[in-house]
């Protein structure tokens, strides 16, 4: 289910308490598998917290304001789903050194909540709370972030937030400052895959396609699982795609499937099949809509690549109309639907 999370509330008056807020909200979405942050913000109240799930086309939106009394940090949570009805609603409190442990409490809590499977509970060591302020002020500033995780190693916020800024940076103006900074955190933590797969990406963005596939192989060789090794082969196939190289994208992917059964990965694998093995194609499709079976983005390619190259109507039809139930009230998607099926 994909979750929204809405700009946190805070008073105005206390800069440092907007700085947290914000920052709070900003690590609790990069916590949820499915989150996503949102831009605009909106009462923290289960009406508008639907309405802006119903927007993002998200099952759920969770909120919070947030007061700071001293050194004690206070968050009064709303979380309700696309309907507007409350789901839950409760208050974290930590101190203020506390506070980079509340994205991920919050996040859990979250999920627990709509009766989605949770990750266990994780502590971080608690840092001063001088440093908690620093990284609030400093949520976007690549070297103020990247200064803080070279003088508190233990203090995993900061390399967080750089990620998380560094991704929303990217593409914009402001990108060149943050491969500097990631260009210096992969020197630091070589074994970080995060920070690996984020430099790769920001080098291919830079058309450096032998930079990145060198960062890309080695996220691959640090990943401490399958999973992680299968994201790292999906970055070198796009890389491969890009250039055209299609036999070694499929190699890619193919090596990435056998690690981890994930839906995106057998689509992509599936697209790049269909002009030279249609039925392999369909079978990782077929596949991908199985492991993702309310993801109506995945039907939709599904249905697209029966009608061009399936030879089976009724499955064609079949397809179509488990397309069309997800699709419902997506007005642009019914349209692309009708004119498949020729109607």
């Amino acid at each position: 289910m994909i979750i929204a999370v809405v700009p946190f509330a805070a008073d105005e008056a206390e800069p440092d308490a907007i700085d947290l807020a914000r920052w709070i909200a900003s690590d609790a979405a990069e916590q949820l598998p499915q989150g996503r942050l949102l831009v605009d913000v909106v009462e923290i109240a289960p009406g508008t917290l639907g309405a802006a799930a119903e927007d993002l086309g998200a099952g759920a939106a969770v909120g919070a304001h947030l007061k700071v009394s001293g050194e004690q940090v206070e968050l009064s949570v709303v979380l309700a789903d696309a309907a507007g009805a409350q789901r839950a609603a409760w208050t974290e409190t930590a101190p203020l050194g506390s506070v980079p442990q509340l994205g991920r409490r919050l996040a859990r809590e979250v999920l627990l909540a709509l009766g989605e499977n949770a990750p266990p509970e994780s502590m971080e060591a608690e840092v001063p709370a001088a440093a908690v302020l620093r990284l609030a002020r400093s949520a976007r500033n690549p070297d103020e972030l990247l200064a803080l995780a070279e003088e508190l190693p233990g203090f995993e916020a900061p390399r967080r937030a750089l990620l998380i800024a560094a991704r929303e940076a990217a593409g914009g103006e402001r990108m060149p400052p943050f491969l500097a900074a990631l260009e210096r955190l992969a020197l630091l933590r070589p074994s970080d895959v995060d920070a690996l797969l984020a430099l790769g990406d920001y080098r291919a963005l830079h058309f450096d396609e032998e930079g990145a596939r060198r960062v890309y192989l080695a996220a691959r060789d640090q990943a401490p699982d399958a999973e992680r090794s299968a994201e790292a082969l999906g970055r070198l196939a796009g890389l491969a795609e890009s250039a055209g190289r299609f036999e070694e994208a499929v190699l890619h992917l193919r090596e990435a499937v056998k690690l981890a059964d994930v839906a995106e990965l057998h689509a992509r694998l599936g697209m790049l099949l269909l002009a030279k093995d249609p039925s392999e194609g369909l079978r990782a499709l077929t596949r991908a809509t199985v492991l993702a079976p309310e993801d109506p983005a995945l039907h939709l390619q599904l249905l697209k690549a029966l009608r061009v190259h399936g030879d089976d109507p009724e499955r064609a039809i079949a397809v179509a109309e488990e397309t069309a139930r997800l699709c419902e009230g997506d007005a642009e998607r019914e349209a692309e639907i009708r004119a498949l099926l020729g109607d």
